[in-house]
């Protein structure tokens, strides 16, 4: 009997975390903050964060880092920008590199997916002091503050 009553608890407990995960911090990176600065707003990537936060992403690239579509006014998703995102940090998301769909080539390159891949382990290892630290020396932006849930 008892361990049927530990087994629901733990459960319920892993489903909570589940359906309402801790919110992380966000941030962005200088270079992607200088592309995405007339594409994306900061409400845009925020609401782009929590789809990610609830596993809501185009393709899992491994190393903790995702491919997720941002759409932009008046395009849709569909004809939208790129964005390569480390997701599995303790303190937060990373928002690294962006691309428009429009622009030449394909997609991310292998060469772009594995730089963004050895950025996003970096960052995703930092403690909340580095992190701090390279806000202060402007590598990193953190956005997100006192954007509510929706």
């Amino acid at each position: 009997m008892m361990r049927w009553r530990k087994r629901v608890t733990l459960n319920r407990i892993a489903q909570s975390a589940i359906l309402f995960p801790v919110k992380k911090r966000v941030f962005k990176l200088k270079t992607f903050a200088r592309w995405a600065k007339k594409l994306l707003s900061d409400e845009q990537l925020c609401a782009a964060a929590k789809e990610i936060q609830r596993r809501q992403y185009e393709a899992d690239l491994g190393a903790g880092l995702c491919k997720k579509r941002i759409a932009v006014p008046g395009q849709g998703k569909s004809g939208a920008t790129r964005t390569l995102v480390a997701k599995e940090g303790v303190h937060g998301i990373f928002f690294i590199a962006g691309r428009r769909k429009s622009d030449p080539g394909a997609d991310f390159s292998d060469a772009n997916v594995a730089q963004a891949q050895l950025i996003g382990e970096a960052l995703q290892k930092a403690s909340t002091k580095k992190l701090d630290a390279l806000i202060e020396d402007g590598v990193l932006k953190e956005i997100c503050h006192g954007y509510q849930e929706s």
